[in-house]
């Protein structure tokens, strides 16, 4: 799997600056965002990420134009924002077997081919302009999820269950304690997506951080995990429960009511005494 990052990092190198730097500040920003503030976002980015989905179902699989993909975003968005809690709980899930699989399955790729395939992207030294950017990521794409279902077929049954069984504890986690599964599914997110900003970010300098975190995998897995926990600390703390906060704004009226009118009451038994 580290092949497949290590291509991508080598792609880069044939990106405009503007792209590289664009693109690095968007992704950081956003990761940022996600990061701290997933929870109390959780309406606008799931419906961001469903209004994406649905964009690539319609360019790739159903009719290939503006049309289908405009008509699947729109209808993608509105299902996830009706279905947000469900869905959140789902991608935690599907992101938890996505990261064990990475993890386990990195022995079962074949690595001659895709250094192949660095070699080849080395050679092409012409600075690629917008389209032929998004072409050389479609490319890019095409080709990691041919080599990723090849790595599927060739992993035993028992590794399977392995990674099925981080999915399966975050679904009964999302049932049990929703805010704590839905705080650290936007919070590992948000982190990958702060690493792609920082990827992109300094491959415009040349620095090559893709093979750096490869030479120091206990480093940059600690600081993932260190970035992972704090996010999702700060996010329970800091995003409360909007129930919570409706039931506070109601008791004290209902108190405030129940005060004015006893004044009154008292007032009424005064005179009719007097």
């Amino acid at each position: 799997m580290l092949e497949i990052f290590l291509n991508f990092e080598q792609m880069t190198g044939r990106f405009s600056t503007s792209i590289l730097i664009g693109s690095g500040v968007a992704f950081l920003l956003l990761g940022l965002c996600i990061w701290l503030s997933g929870l109390a976002l959780r309406k606008i980015l799931i419906s961001i990420a469903g209004l994406a989905g649905g964009v690539v179902v319609g360019l790739f699989v159903i009719g290939r134009n503006i049309f289908s993909a405009s008509l699947s975003a729109a209808l993608a968005a509105f299902i996830a924002l009706i279905f947000q809690k469900v869905l959140c709980v789902l991608l935690a899930a599907a992101l938890a077997a996505a990261i064990a699989f990475t993890i386990l399955a990195e022995p079962y790729f074949e690595q001659a081919e895709t250094t192949k395939v660095r070699t080849e992207m080395s050679k092409q030294t012409k600075t690629a302009g917008l389209d032929e950017t998004l072409q050389e990521l479609k490319t890019f794409g095409l080709d990691a999820g041919k080599k990723i279902k090849q790595a599927g077929t060739k992993i035993p049954i028992y590794l399977w269950a392995i990674i099925a069984a981080p999915a399966v504890i975050l679904l009964v986690c999302g049932v049990i304690l929703w805010r704590w599964t839905t705080a650290l599914f936007f919070s590992v997110t948000g982190t990958m997506v702060v690493f792609l900003g920082m990827i992109l970010l300094l491959s415009y300098k040349g620095t090559e951080p893709v093979s750096h975190i490869r030479s120091m995998p206990l480093i940059s897995a600690a600081v993932f995990l260190a970035m992972a926990a704090f996010g999702t600390i700060v996010q329970l703390l800091l995003c409360k429960s909007s129930k919570k906060e409706k039931i506070t704004k109601i008791k004290p009226g209902r108190k405030k009511d129940k005060d004015k009118k006893e004044p009154e009451n008292i007032v009424e038994h005064d005179w009719r005494s007097a």
